[in-house]
């Protein structure tokens, strides 16, 4: 999308979040924006030349309270300043901030190119505690950080080729990385554990609901004692019992956006994906926000308007008309 006034883009930003906005050098404005989601997260990458400030005000807040998720934002050129009351936090080049629109807060950006990344905040919080990573600025400059800003451009570079499951798969990790960054784990040390973390993530993954992933024969295949694993996940800020439940989790929540297993029953879903089906409900909607059951209609419902969607567009697509030359006035 594309907006060469400041109208164009006041009505282009207030669909992803509203708020007031005042601009200077109107006459020069321009902005340029690309968009991928799934049902879980979004990822933006903008250019704008102009300056903006927007209000998020106590009508906005009504209008959209925007309390379940955050947008990190990674500036790339240019400056991107919050002011919450008297706090003002700002990210530069190879910083990222994390930013809350639940309260009353003014954004100003000067000329920019950036991405942002909206994330569910249940990703942060639920690692990071209760207060998460609200307003912090994130450093990006080195080690995991570094690492993060490849997978961002990474993804966007890579949005045609991408299915939803897949941009989720990468979304999920940028998520776990981005938890770390902020609770300090980046040290060299942190680093390799973290690797090893992740190692037991994939694992776990692969094998739920149809192998053995419990925590002796998930250290035997990855040739770690239990205790060593153990030790190793403690010092990530984790346990091997979190790390089975968020795997889990997740693959369930795969499953139930999957069109071909629609019919599967939320029961044997529950045992395909490692869970009781007694517990499975409360841990899904705890994790989620939604039970089971809500998730999977919510999915199909946007699924289905975006099939009668497409083929709206089809019928409404100009038939090719093909002009053959009149062979009279050939020559």
């Amino acid at each position: 999308m594309t907006a060469s006034d400041p109208q164009s883009w006041t009505m282009v930003a207030n669909t992803f979040v509203p708020m007031d906005y005042q601009y200077g050098d109107p006459g020069r404005w321009y902005s340029g924006l690309t968009v991928q989601e799934s049902t879980t997260y979004r990822l933006l990458r903008w250019e704008q030349r102009g300056t903006s400030t927007s209000h998020r005000t106590r009508t906005n807040i009504r209008q959209g309270p925007c309390d379940d998720f955050y947008w990190v934002v990674v500036p790339q050129e240019g400056l991107y300043s919050v002011r919450y009351r008297d706090e003002v936090t700002r990210a530069q080049p190879g910083h990222a901030s994390v930013t809350a629109l639940d309260e009353m807060c003014r954004i100003h950006i000067p000329d920019l190119s950036a991405y942002a990344f909206q994330v569910p905040r249940t990703e942060l919080d639920h690692r990071a505690g209760s207060s998460g990573a609200r307003g912090s600025v994130l450093d990006l400059n080195c080690g995991l950080g570094r690492i993060v800003q490849d997978m961002i451009r990474s993804a966007h570079a890579e949005q045609s080729n991408l299915s939803e499951r897949e941009f989720n798969a990468v979304c999920d990790r940028i998520a776990e990385l981005l938890c770390l960054i902020s609770l300090g784990d980046t040290h060299p040390q942190r680093t390799q554990h973290t690797q090893i973390a992740e190692q037991v993530r994939q694992y776990v993954r692969a094998n739920v609901g149809h192998g053995d992933v419990g925590l002796p024969a998930v250290a035997h295949a990855l040739g770690w004692s239990p205790r060593q694993l153990r030790s190793v996940l403690q010092q990530t800020g984790t346990t091997f019992r979190d790390v089975r439940r968020e795997e889990a989790l997740r693959v369930a929540r795969d499953l139930l956006e999957d069109p071909a297993r629609e019919t599967l029953p939320i029961r044997d879903l529950a045992l395909r994906s490692g869970f009781t089906p007694a517990w499975f409900s409360a841990a899904f909607k705890a994790r989620f926000g939604e039970t089971p059951r809500d998730f999977r209609h919510r999915r199909s419902a946007e699924l289905a308007g975006r099939d009668g969607e497409r083929r709206s567009a089809d019928r409404s697509r100009p038939k090719p008309v093909t002009v053959r030359p009149d062979p009279a006035q050939i020559g």
